[in-house]
């Protein structure tokens, strides 16, 4: 049973797999037409402007994605879930409306507020036009992964990165609209996705909505806005202390980190689209804890190697992939991986508050992280700058995966393998040491000990004991017999 649920999830997650290829394909080709055409300044303003754009959309998605996930199977009956489906659309559609107009009415108060200053007034009236479109994609698809229709969730990720394209050649490229041309692609992009979002699942439009359902949905949304909130805190907060430190330039620099590091999310994207659904549509089965517990070392042994793999490589990738003027950043994306892997751990190590219906849970461990990421930020950033905000981002990133695993072990207990975790950590921390102190010049000594290093990885995951006789037998078939391993995975064997 135990491999069953893994065979069931790996398929599930190989449905969503294509566009998560595609996406960082796409990105790594535009990246340099932006680097000569943005600058490190002009990314240091949009990076400062996605900031409130986060909180924006935070504010306008009302937690309804995650309190729709919480109570779609509490029902087998079809009716029941389109019904539910029914008035988390209209509840997003309303409060996104009211909030949109709110924003564009109150754009410039808010921009001096949170910006400092009045200059990027506009830009926040262009985030706020696409704030329900954005909600409603968001939505939409959320209702595509429930239904574990892969098929259309798959297209429907697919012609987004492909809009993306388009629309950011037009503004930016061609227009040469800069960081109005940035946003404006966004909003195209956002409205384009949400109609067709709407012809893929209309389930939202086939019943009316109850009242009391939607007044359901919203509250137990808004239990995760503090949250939601906090979680955008630990990811933002460093830019208000950063605008009144550095140089936009800087920004830039660490705005770019942060791009390179976040394609360790969407490597991920996969798995993290794939398992909150899966997670919770086998919470009766005898085998899930054992399944979520293999799977917080499953996830720890292959998002690290890619971790470490993008650390290494950061000061190459970077050369061919942007103009000299943004090759320093390299030195903050060793950090900045660790965001990226955080959300896996949490969606993992959570996944007892969901299944419990604790999600207020969450607010004070992510409240507590963000707390403690914004004393960092106090204590760092005057002196060491984006050195400072880089360590203080990931120092809080970690903590809060551990304040989430012991809340939910309080609630609903799981037999995490923690000794094995812990070894994957080892060696991860080693190898990455080793690395740091040779450093990252482009060289051929330097060059040949990273690559060493990285392949003796999963090696020493081996060597210290991280896996079962078991898996290791299961490992060794599928590697000298790789068809047996797309057999078992389509039910053939």
């Amino acid at each position: 049973m135990l491999r069953n649920n893994f065979r069931s999830f790996i398929r599930t997650t190989a449905g969503y797999s294509l566009n998560t290829f595609v996406g960082p394909l796409f990105t790594l080709l535009l990246t340099p037409l932006y680097t000569r055409i943005l600058g490190p300044a002009s990314y240091g303003n949009v990076d400062v402007l996605q900031m409130l754009g986060n909180i924006i959309s935070i504010l306008g998605m009302l937690g309804l994605t995650a309190s729709l996930a919480a109570s779609y199977y509490d029902s087998e009956l079809d009716s029941d879930r389109q019904q539910l489906v029914s008035s988390a659309f209209w509840s997003a559609l309303l409060w996104s409306c009211a909030l949109s107009g709110l924003i564009i009415i109150f754009a410039e108060p808010i921009t001096r507020f949170t910006l400092g200053s009045p200059d990027l007034t506009d830009m926040t009236r262009i985030m706020a036009l696409g704030l329900p479109f954005g909600v409603l994609y968001s939505l939409q698809t959320m209702v595509l992964r429930l239904k574990s229709n892969v098929k259309r969730a798959n297209l429907l990720a697919l012609i987004y990165i492909l809009m993306v394209v388009p629309y950011n050649i037009l503004f930016i490229v061609v227009l040469r609209w800069g960081v109005a041309g940035v946003l404006s692609a966004n909003v195209a992009v956002n409205i384009s996705a949400a109609l067709l979002a709407l012809a893929l699942a209309p389930d939202g439009l086939r019943c009316w909505p109850h009242w009391s359902t939607m007044k359901l949905l919203a509250r137990s949304g808004a239990l995760l806005i503090p949250a939601l909130l906090a979680t955008w805190s630990l990811g933002y907060i460093d830019r208000l202390f950063l605008v009144r430190y550095v140089a936009a330039e800087e920004i830039g620099l660490y705005s770019i980190a942060g791009k390179l590091a976040s394609m360790l999310g969407v490597a991920l994207l996969a798995f993290s689209t794939a398992w909150l659904p899966f997670a919770l549509s086998i919470k009766h089965h005898p085998t899930a804890p054992r399944t979520y517990a293999k799977m917080l070392t499953y996830f720890c042994v292959g998002s690290l190697g890619l971790a470490l793999g993008l650390s290494l490589f950061a000061h190459e990738i970077l050369l061919i992939f942007t103009t000299y003027k943004f090759v320093d950043a390299a030195q903050y994306v060793w950090l900045l991986v660790i965001v990226p892997l955080t959300s896996g751990l949490n969606s993992i190590l959570a996944i007892g508050l969901y299944i419990e219906k604790r999600l207020g849970q969450l607010s004070w461990t992510i409240g507590l992280s963000a707390a403690i990421n914004i004393a960092l930020n106090f204590l760092l950033i005057p002196r060491f700058g984006v050195f400072g905000a880089s360590a203080a981002t990931a120092i809080a990133y970690l903590i809060s995966p551990a304040l989430a695993a012991w809340a939910s072990q309080r609630v609903y207990p799981l037999p995490y393998e923690w000794g094995r975790v812990l070894r994957v950590l080892l060696v991860y921390g080693i190898l990455l040491g080793l690395a740091l102190r040779v450093g990252s010049q482009v060289e051929l000594f330097s060059l040949g000990v990273r690559i060493g290093l990285f392949l003796a990885y999963l090696p020493l995951l081996l060597i210290v004991g991280t896996f079962e006789h078991w898996e290791l037998q299961l490992l060794r078939r599928f590697v000298s017999q790789p068809g047996l391993f797309f057999r078992w995975i389509t039910k053939r064997a």
